[in-house]
């Protein structure tokens, strides 16, 4: 039967049946839910269509997933829906056909469409999904839209993938006069649909593309289908020289949806050099007439500045002409030249870059004036590979003349000294005498060398000759006078001489003219200034003493000690390795690192010290590198270079940090990630890490930290891992120590998570006893300061997945019913994930929907799934299906246990009958069963058609839970063959009286494959019974005390029979005491008696009490009667005598202050019953305060529930911001109501009121605050001019709130250690009023401080006072405390700088200086609570107080110890014991200068007397006495005045410049003080002030000399030291370039070294780096190559620059670059080899072995091929030979021999050999063809011999 159920039968069925069968049945009791809800009769009206997005556009992936959402609008009925592909299958997607179940509470539902992945290359499909119904019953129809289209867009490469066809090298010839095409092909592998566009670029050079192919950019459209294109680029003809450019062609992007080959998307085009430049050298000649032969050069291939360039492989010739004109200035041809060029042609052959043309210029006897001609290269007679360019003509001119003999003077005209090494040179030619004009006949002068100064030594001790005639033969031009210089083994200093002509003395008619003198030197020799070196190594050490660390360096002076020489050093420090930065000092050397010693005259040996700092680190292993720098004369005489002093032995030395020396150094001993897992069987994992400490010494202590790190660190919490942070110590002698982390346990889903251990920082106390201060003397170790710790996701984050306990099933269906299962995700949510459910076996062909992924997003709980069993028609038995989910995430999804569900599709077509009742309207009446009589009722019930099988139904009464019936539910078996059975129902007796009772039984379900029929219900009625006894209204009645109560009871029905009925009294909350009964305990009715009464009579008491009830209940009714309904009365004695109470006011007077609250008390007096609400009202001068006057509530009520005896009225002060004084208000009860029960409550006839006062608020003096703008100050100390303002600032400070009276504040500046400031402090001189005999002067003041300094001078009335109503910090006993001082005193002063006491001669406390020639002492007068004796603590310190200078006294109090300071040292013994528990602090008048008698007054000035509320530390009284701001601004303190209503005042810092390298560093100003009234807001207003890094801060960088080596080869490294000067602040980066000479460009040349371009990192404290340049090896034939290294930039670690360019880091712009030569490489010329292998496009690369050839004897003449490997420069000629083997020349083979010449560019030769035939059988011979002897730069392979082998065919 098919019907719809409402849920009462829903639920009816299920109980019954769960009572016949059990809880095992209800799986299949949902199962019949669903089919009866799918298969509803009832017809509706509704619409089923796709909703939101019906058009998708997706990927080709395993992980794309399409959500089809499917809607039904219109009346709720419950439809399945089916969603099946249009067309054929095409094995695109996972499964073609899904299906929805939509519940009628539902309306709508998601079905998922997954793609399937595959390896095929295909274009754009679109498919449509249509929408279907299973059926069209439920009047439910197809909506608009209804049909899905999903379009996979193209994949696998579906437009291909663009490439060329090769990548090899193509190398072209540049055309002349003409274009040339080069054709290249582009390969489209993969897929080719559609048309694609590729977009191609051209650069390289290094000129311009454009000049040498076209087009340089642009693009290729290859059209649908087409895998292979050819296109081509353009060779022009330039007219440019230039050597081989190549270009490359990049395939830079494509249109179409194709991709590029990465490996195969450009191509190299190599252009081989040409237009080779012609021109002739110089552009003008100047040549005397007597010059003879002159030659014109013209210049092939060469660029102006002599380098090559362009073709030089191929010969070249062009014509000139001669032009000469016909004026007196021009030569005349044949006359006065003659061209000796037989014709008149300029020829280059292959490799020649040079060649002359000679003209003869004639020699007469004429004068002549200048004359001139002209020889001109002709540019249209140009034949060959080569251009013209300028010069192209060159004029020669020749000089005037004749002058015959000429004129004899010294050449060069000196322009500096001449001189001469006596050590090098044994004889000197550099005296050269010039003949000119005429050189006819022949001349002579005499000569003569004498001293040059004041030394009487014969000049032939050092040269000679010492004088002579010099002659000049005819023609001669010139003539070198050879000078013997004396070698001998006598140190001597410089030494100056004079040469001259003697003009007299000329001979054969020439003259003598200027210059004719000259003064020349011989150097000082033999090591005169002495020969400089390490003292014997060993003296060389490093030394460590408990107090100090230094180098001991020792030197020697060896040959000549004259003169003062100045010997400088350099001390470098050199890491064993990269060390942690944050851990290192600024500088190791205690200075510099350059240090120099002088030697004076005489002196031999010296020695020098250089200090190493105390707080260095030093590492193990590292060393300091000692260099000698330089030597330097510091007076010479005469004044030119000296050859000494100079340097012997050993340049540099090395000093070993050895153990005993080095510091520790503390890291992990491994640096790799931990990887660790969330525990499963315990609470917690202890993961160890291990650190060890290299050097032991002392005590050092590691802080760590750990820090979440990734995507999801905010979720790395202390219930994940702890502890996140820690310390480890290393006790001295301790070098290992571990660092226990603990991974704890949860049910947490979570992915990976990484948190990274650091160790921040180590502390040690090394020096402490030394120096006073603590010295990190531990650092970490550099790579091993951190570690990665990774916890494994765990407690599966992606979810595991299974079917709901709700669908685990079994499931059993019909077909065409539908199956919903909802797969759900347990554990995590955070990760999306792919299930499949596939039904197996056979599943699409049975189910709609029987195969999908479903897609879990992140965050998504659960998934529905519905099947759809298929309508066949084909009659079959029960068949059972699994579904079955599997993962399709990777990786793999968890699967939980439910992870397959079983459907049976139960049989069809009735086989096992329908069941019903046999005949509709069946209806018995019956009468209620009495305790011995039963009655019952038999209903048939019918199975129709089939009766195969056992069967059942199960049937419920309804109303079922009435008692009346039983059974109420039940089940009905049919055995095989059975068609009858009777149900039979039973009425059971109660006591309840009833009417006629009516109902239904019905049959609900059917077991057993059998199905309900039509007639399911039948009628069942019981007649009434049991007449009712009960109270009658009133049941509740209210009496007062003293009163009575009267009750009536009642019988029902026709009181045919007589009947008793018994009653009791239940107390309830009343006592016996209350009420007395007035009836017996017993009611008898009488026939035909339908009534009877009750009485009870109330107590009167005077005892307040609220309403209190008692019951009287009806029990034990006998006959057919029965106590039913009414049963209970209830009297309620009313409340009385004041039950709700008296209630009044606390009058006490209380204050509340602004933005607080207080409690007034409301009392309760006599009874406290019932809630009660009392109202109230604020007054001021009896008139009601308005809402939010002055208080947030002005009037209210307040509720007393029943118990409470008091209660605060709450009242709360506005705080308004406005500053006023006392304000006086009147709290008033007013009115009272509730009370229930009861008469309700009262208020007192007296305290009604209370008094409340507002105390004085809101600052009327004002308060202060720093202005927003000046919260945060930069300030420069560099600056670039006088007008640049950077190094002063300002900052405001505003007075808020009042402005009454006079008020004033007090700043202070302090360092960066300490940005909370120092404790809080009284300043007593601000607060304090002075008399007119204390005078201010502001003159005398500290110079860095703007506080008042007064002098006390001592005279009567000389002091000050602070009144006892000025509030302070300190509490009023004094236990913790510090008092400050500065003071001048004057000579032998004894006076109290501050005292405070009770004017009765008890001194509270007091501060007390004396003072005399040599020593300081401090009193301190205190007086302890529970004591009134003065007790005295002091100390003195040894001190010359100098006039006018300030005298800091320090004394600090803290439990029961007193510590006094002086000028921020303690004072010797000046640690006392307070005798008592603290200082007395009452109220009294502090005085200044003077004891509280007004005696022993203070002489001298005093400046910033303060009390601070807490004793400070060692760190506070060193900022407090040293107040480190003053070395870096002015002032660093000062006062700010304000008068009346004054709000705002300013004030300005200066910063101090100075010449010390100095980072940014930090200062705060604070607001720490104030006078008159006005308050500080807490924390107190503190202001950042920045002063930035100056002075080269970070370093100035350069090369300390020439790279090592600087020329060099390829496949070397060379070392490059760049040297930090001045600051080593932070780290720092220097960037370098290294760029080709001859390139004429600046850009970075990456194709010689690997490391062309970088940075160069610093480390803060490191002064020297080396940069380690890498040659590349490339295989390719180059000549030299000259390379500059530049450093171009240095930039700090922290990104600022500072305010000038030289603030941070710079580069020194004289030592910035450095130069480098590379060898000529890889035979640039060639290598020659036998050729066997195919000659390659491109470079030949060198032969591994040697050549073997094979022929036959009749093979007559054999050509072996000679190839010129890698380089092709220049002219190259080897000679070859065959030499005999085991064959014979001349009889096997002819003897060859000859020379193979190979032009510029020229790579391929042949060498025949002839091979002799003859008839004579022979066996295989042997012969050898070798290359020998080659010349021209090219050289011989070393498998440069052919073996060939023959052999003879008979």
């Amino acid at each position: 039967m098919k019907a719809t159920l409402t849920a009462e039968l829903l639920s009816f069925a299920s109980e019954c049946y769960n009572k016949v069968l059990g809880m095992s049945a209800v799986l299949a009791l949902t199962s019949l839910v669903l089919m009866l809800f799918t298969t509803s009769v009832r017809s509706e009206s509704a619409e089923l269509r796709f909703q939101g997005q019906i058009q998708f556009v997706v990927n080709e992936s395993s992980r794309a997933i399409v959500r089809l959402v499917v809607e039904r609008v219109g009346d709720p009925v419950n439809v399945t829906a089916l969603v099946l592909l249009e067309a054929e299958d095409t094995g695109d997607f996972e499964a073609t056909t899904a299906a929805a179940f939509l519940l009628s509470s539902e309306s709508s539902k998601t079905i998922f469409i997954a793609v399937k992945d595959d390896d095929l290359p295909e274009a754009d499909e679109t498919f449509v999904f249509n929408l279907c119904l299973q059926s069209s019953s439920n009047g439910v129809t197809l909506g608009i839209p209804n049909t899905a289209t999903i379009t996979i867009l193209s994949n696998d490469n579906a437009f291909g993938i663009i490439s060329f066809n090769s990548t090899t090298l193509i190398t072209v010839e540049e055309p002349r006069g003409r274009s040339q095409f080069v054709p290249l092909t582009l390969l489209r592998e993969k897929g080719t649909y559609g048309t694609v566009t590729v977009n191609f670029e051209i650069f390289g050079g290094p000129n311009s593309a454009s000049e040498d192919l076209s087009p340089e950019m642009g693009n290729i459209t290859i059209p649908p289908g087409r895998a292979v294109v050819v296109f081509s680029v353009m060779i022009q003809d330039d007219k440019i020289p230039e050597d081989d450019e190549i270009f490359t062609l990049q395939l830079t992007e494509t249109a179409g949806g194709a991709l590029l080959n990465p490996y195969r998307s450009s191509v190299q085009i190599k252009i081989s050099r040409n237009d080779a430049p012609v021109r002739f050298s110089k552009p003008t000649v100047i040549v005397p007439e007597n010059v003879g032969v002159i030659s014109l050069s013209v210049t092939r291939g060469r660029t102006e500045d002599g380098l090559l360039i362009g073709s030089d492989d191929r010969t070249v010739s062009l014509a000139y002409a001669v032009i000469t004109g016909s004026g007196g200035a021009s030569a005349t041809p044949m006359a006065d030249f003659v061209d000796l060029q037989v014709e008149r042609m300029v020829v280059f052959l292959p490799g020649v870059h040079e060649t002359e043309l000679r003209f003869n210029i004639r020699e007469d006897s004429i004068p002549e004036i200048a004359e001139s001609f002209q020889v001109v290269l002709l540019e249209e007679t140009l034949l060959g590979d080569a251009v013209l360019l300028i010069p192209s003509m060159v004029q020669v001119t020749i000089e005037p003349n004749d002058k015959p003999y000429g004129v004899l003077s010294i050449s060069p005209y000196p322009t500096q000294s001449l001189i001469i090494n006596e050590d090098l040179t044994q004889s000197f030619e550099g005296i050269i005498i010039v003949r000119n004009g005429g050189t006819h006949g022949a001349v002579s002068v005499k000569w003569n060398i004498t001293r040059n100064s004041m030394d009487r030594t014969l000049v032939s001790a050092d040269l000679n000759p010492t004088s002579g005639t010099l002659r000049f033969a005819e023609g001669q031009m010139s003539a070198i006078l050879p000078l013997n210089i004396t070698q001998d083994n006598l140190p001597e200093e410089a030494e100056a001489f004079l040469f001259r002509l003697i003009p007299n003395s000329v001979e054969g008619g020439a003259e003598v003219d200027e210059p004719m003198e000259m003064v020349f030197y011989i150097q000082d020799s033999d090591d005169f200034y002495g020969l400089f070196s390490f003292y014997p190594k060993e003296n060389q050490s490093i030394q460590s003493q408990p107090e100090s660390r230094f180098l001991s360096l020792s030197f020697l002076r060896e040959g000549g000690t004259m003169g003062e020489v100045r010997l400088t050093v350099t001390a470098l420090y050199i890491p064993a390795r990269p060390m942690d930065s944050s851990r290192t000092r600024a500088d190791v050397l205690n200075g510099t690192s350059v240090n120099s010693l002088l030697f004076s005259s005489g002196q031999s040996r010296a020695q020098l010290t250089i200090p190493i700092r105390n707080d260095a680190f030093l590492q193990n292993g590292a060393h300091f590198l000692i260099q000698l720098d330089s030597v330097e004369l510091v007076n010479i005489t005469p004044p030119i270079p000296s050859v000494s002093p100079c340097f012997g032995g050993a340049l540099n030395i090395s000093l070993i940090i050895t153990p005993d020396i080095a510091n520790g150094e503390i890291g992990f001993i491994s640096n790799q990630t931990v990887v660790g897992q969330e525990p499963e069987y315990t609470n917690s994992n202890l993961i160890t890490l291990y650190l060890r400490r290299d050097g032991t010494d002392g005590l050092a202590v590691v802080y760590w930290s750990l820090r979440p790190s990734g995507e999801n660190k905010d979720d790395v919490t202390e219930s994940d891992i702890s502890p996140f942070t820690g310390l480890v110590k290393f006790f001295s002698g301790q070098s290992e120590a571990e660092i226990n982390i603990t991974v704890k346990a949860d049910n947490v889903p979570e992915i990976n998570e990484t948190v990274i251990l650091t160790l921040d920082r180590v502390e040690t106390a090394r020096f402490v006893v030394y120096f006073g201060i603590n010295v990190e003397n531990q650092i970490l170790k550099t790579g091993f300061t951190s570690r990665e710790i990774v916890i494994l996701e765990n407690d599966d984050p992606g979810g595991v997945f299974e079917f709901s306990p709700v669908s685990k099933g079994p499931w059993f269906i019909n077909e065409g019913e539908t199956v919903e299962l909802r797969v759900i995700r347990e554990q995590g949510q955070l990760l999306n994930q792919l299930v499949r459910y596939t039904v197996i076996p056979s599943g699409n062909t049975q189910f709609y929907g029987a195969t999908g992924i479903l897609e879990f997003q992140p965050g998504e709980r659960e998934v529905m799934v519905a099947l759809v069993a298929k309508l066949d028609g084909i009659p079959e038995l029960d068949e059972t299906f699994l579904v079955v989910l599997s993962s399709h995430s990777t990786p793999a999804s968890r699967l939980g246990n439910r992870r397959q569900v079983n459907i049976t599709v139960y049989k069809s077509d009735d086989p096992f009958g329908v069941i019903e009742f046999i005949q509709a309207g069946l209806d018995f009446t019956i009468n209620e069963s009495e305790a011995m009589e039963l009655h019952s009722a038999s209903y048939p019930i019918g199975r129709s058609k089939g009766t195969f099988g056992n069967v059942s139904v199960i049937w419920v009464l309804k109303p079922m839970h009435s008692g009346d019936i039983s059974p109420v539910q039940g089940e009905i078996f049919f055995a095989e063959g059975e068609n009858l059975k009777n149900l039979a129902l039973f009425s059971v007796p109660d006591e309840i009286p009833e009417q006629t009772e009516n109902f239904t039984i019905t049959l609900l379900n059917t077991m057993g494959g059998a199905r309900l029929g039509k007639i399911l219900s039948a009628s069942l009625r019981i007649q009434g019974n049991d007449d009712p006894i009960y109270f009658a209204e009133p049941v509740v009645q209210r009496v007062c005390e003293g009163g009575m109560a009267n009750f009536t009871i009642l019988r029902d029905g026709l009181a045919n029979f007589i009947t008793t009925v018994k009653y009791r009294f239940d107390y309830g909350e009343a006592s016996p005491e209350d009420f007395i009964p007035l009836n017996v305990s017993i009611l008898v009715f009488d026939l035909r008696e339908w009534k009877k009464n009750i009485s009870v009579a109330v107590m009167d008491d005077d005892i307040p009490e609220t309403d209190e009830p008692f019951y009287i209940v009806l029990f034990n009714a006998t006959g057919d009667a029965v106590v039913y309904g009414r049963d209970t009365a209830t009297v309620v004695i009313e409340a009385n005598d004041d039950a709700n109470g008296i209630f009044s006011l606390d009058s006490t007077q209380k204050s509340v202050e602004e933005g607080k609250t207080n409690n007034f008390y409301v009392l309760r007096e006599r009874g406290h019953f019932g809630n009660i609400t009392i109202y109230w009202q604020l007054f001021a001068n009896d008139t009601p305060l308005k809402p939010q006057q002055e208080f947030f509530n002005t009037s209210g009520s307040i509720a007393f529930p029943t118990g409470e005896k008091s209660k605060p009225i709450v009242l709360e002060a506005i705080s308004d911001k406005l500053p006023e004084f006392n304000e006086f208000y009147e709290l008033r009860l007013i009115s009272i109501s509730g009370g229930y029960p009861g008469e309700g409550g009262k208020l007192a006839l007296k305290d009604l009121n209370a008094s409340v006062l507002i105390p004085f608020n809101d600052d009327p003096f004002g308060v202060f605050a720093i202005d927003s703008d000046s919260l945060m100050r930069e300030v420069a100390e560099d600056v670039l001019s006088v007008d640049d303002m950077r190094d002063v600032t300002s900052f405001t400070i505003f007075r808020q709130q009042g402005t009454f009276g006079d008020v004033r504040v007090a700043w202070d500046i302090l360092s960066g250690a300490f940005p909370e400031g120092l404790p809080p402090m009284d300043d007593l001189i601000l607060k304090a009023s002075f008399s007119q005999a204390v005078e201010l002067q502001p003159h005398a003041r500290r110079h860095h401080a703007g506080t008042d300094a007064f002098f006390f001078s001592g005279l009567p009335g000389a002091y000050g006072s602070i009144s006892p109503d000025t509030p302070l910090q300190v509490p009023l006993s004094l236990a913790n405390f510090t008092l400050s001082v500065w003071l001048m005193p004057r000579p032998n002063t004894n006076g109290f700088i501050v005292s405070k006491g009770n004017g009765n001669g008890t001194i509270y406390y007091g501060l007390q200086v004396q003072t005399n020639e040599s020593h300081v002492t401090a009193v301190l007068h205190y007086a302890t609570i529970g004591s009134n004796i003065t007790q005295v603590a002091r100390a003195t310190a040894a001190k010359f107080v100098e006039d006018n200078s300030w005298v800091h006294v320090i004394i600090a109090v803290e439990d029961g110890i007193i510590e006094f300071y002086l000028d921020g040292s303690p004072m010797p013994g000046g640690i006392k014991s307070l005798k008592g528990d603290a200082i007395i602090n009452d109220v009294a008048p502090i005085w200044i200068g003077s004891n509280p008698d007004s005696e022993q007054r203070f002489t001298g000035l005093l400046q910033d007397l303060r009390l601070y509320s807490s004793r400070l530390n060692r760190s506070e009284i060193h900022e407090l006495h040293t107040q480190p701001a003053k070395s870096d601004l002015h002032n660093v303190s000062g006062y700010l005045s304000y008068r009346q209503e004054e709000k705002l005042k300013s004030f300005v810092v200066e910063v101090r410049d100075d010449n010390e390298e100095e980072g940014e560093e930090v200062f705060y100003l604070q607001l720490v003080a104030v006078q008159g009234g006005a308050s500080l807001p807490m924390p107190r207003p503190t202001a950042v002030l920045k002063i930035m890094k100056n002075d080269n801060a970070n370093g100035l960088f350069g090369f300390t000399g020439a790279c090592i080596p600087d020329i060099s080869e390829e496949g070397s490294t060379i070392s490059c030291v760049v040297e930090r000067t001045r600051g080593t602040l932070d780290h720092v980066y220097v960037n370098y370039t290294i760029t080709q000479v001859d390139l004429h460009t600046d850009s970075p040349n990456a194709s010689d070294f690997a490391n062309s371009k970088g940075t160069i990192h610093f480390l803060p404290g490191q002064r020297s780096e080396v940069l380690n340049l890498l040659v590349l090896n490339d295989d390719l034939p180059e000549v030299d190559e000259q390379f500059l290294v530049r450093l171009v930039s240095a930039e700090s670690g922290d990104g600022k620059p500072g305010s000038t360019p030289t603030s941070g880091a710079s580069i020194d712009p004289d030592s910035a670059i450095n130069n480098i030569i590379i060898k000529a490489s890889d035979h640039p010329y060639g290598l020659l080899q036998f050729q066997t292998a195919p000659v390659p496009v491109g470079m030949i690369k060198p032969a591994l072995a040697e050549a073997h050839i094979t022929v036959q004897e009749e093979a007559g003449v054999l050509s072996l091929l000679v190839a010129r490997a890698q380089g092709l420069l220049g002219r190259v000629m080897v000679a070859y030979r065959a030499s005999p083997f085991s064959a014979v020349g001349s009889e096997d083979y002819e003897d060859t021999e000859g020379l193979l010449d190979f032009l510029p560019g020229e790579r391929l030769k042949y060498i025949n050999v002839t091979i002799i035939d003859n008839m004579v059988p022979e066996l295989d011979k042997v012969f050898r063809v070798e290359l020998y002897n080659p010349n021209g730069g090219g050289t011989r392979n070393h498998c440069c011999y052919s073996q060939l082998m023959f052999y003879s065919v008979v």
